[in-house]
């Protein structure tokens, strides 16, 4: 009779409240981070989408860049990667469809990332293919991991499905080069533009935007920078001359050497050319 009840019962309830760690090796497990490698010829753009990888996706461990198809070959094979963020648009224009199509790996997601709202975009839009639009935002970025990670699941034990991802991806590349000509999209107030480079005469920077000179005499302003349309656009056809300026050189009607150095264009337009570019320029420009 000694021990109450109360005592008892508060001893039994506290034996029970006791909270049981799990042991080690079951606190540590999480899930495997989705492996990926970033090919863009242009460092800058490879170092943002790291960083931007590491800030907005910690689920994604960037094993390798690479600047080009060779290299990208060497990544694919030595880190085995399970995502792959892959510029379309490097110098020849061509480079990463080029390695689209070699791909023979058959788990491998591709996301594909380019500056322009073009008929590529209207191919992955028609074979449900990941892309995200430079300059990269960083939701669209997300959206597209976050689609990488459920397509990943739906693929995986299904060797049939992944084989079918990997045809759209390859139609999609033969598509893209297929297409005749080269057609770009300027967003304005109303809409957007659609329109061939061709038709451009100069651009122009303005702050961290472009603006863009036609050559029926019209003008855009596009939230893309200067640099971004100087890495996308024909090198031969379309030479910068100045920091804030890129010219047309079939739209070029006459150089002087007038208080300063200038491309004067069909349109009467006077773009100064910078002193340490005036050699590339008449290399550019004069006929061999």
């Amino acid at each position: 009779m000694g021990m109450g009840e109360g005592g008892a019962t508060c001893t039994s309830q506290r034996s029970w409240r006791v909270r049981m760690r799990p042991p080690p090796y079951i606190r540590s497990m999480s899930p495997a981070p989705i492996r990926a490698l970033i090919v863009d010829d242009e460092e800058l753009a490879r170092e943002n989408l790291r960083m931007m990888l590491s800030d907005e996706c910690p689920e994604v461990l960037v094993v390798g860049m690479a600047d080009g198809v060779n290299p990208a070959r060497e990544q694919l094979s030595a880190q085995r990667p399970d995502l792959l963020f892959l510029d379309i648009r490097m110098p020849s224009g061509h480079e990463g469809l080029d390695l689209l199509e070699s791909l023979d790996e058959p788990d491998l997601l591709v996301v594909f990332v380019t500056a322009f709202k073009d008929y590529a975009v209207q191919a992955f839009h028609a074979n449900a293919v990941d892309y995200i639009l430079k300059p990269i935002d960083p939701d669209e970025l997300k959206a597209a991991v976050n689609k990488a990670v459920k397509r990943q699941q739906q693929l995986r034990g299904q060797p049939g499905e992944g084989q079918r991802y990997h045809d759209e991806l390859k139609s999609t590349a033969r598509f893209i080069k297929e297409q005749g000509g080269q057609r770009l999209a300027v967003d304005h107030a109303k809409g957007f533009k659609l329109f061939d480079p061709h038709t451009i005469a100069h651009l122009e920077a303005d702050g961290n935007c472009t603006l863009l000179h036609f050559t029926d005499g019209s003008r855009y302003l596009d939230t893309r920078t200067l640099k971004v349309y100087e890495d996308m656009l024909d090198p031969i056809q379309f030479v910068r001359v100045h920091r804030s300026h890129l010219i047309n050189v079939d739209h070029l009607r006459e150089y002087l050497r007038e208080d300063g150095h200038w491309a004067v264009m069909k349109d009467g337009a006077r773009v100064p050319i910078a002193r340490e570019r005036v050699q590339d320029f008449l290399e550019a420009v004069r006929p061999s």
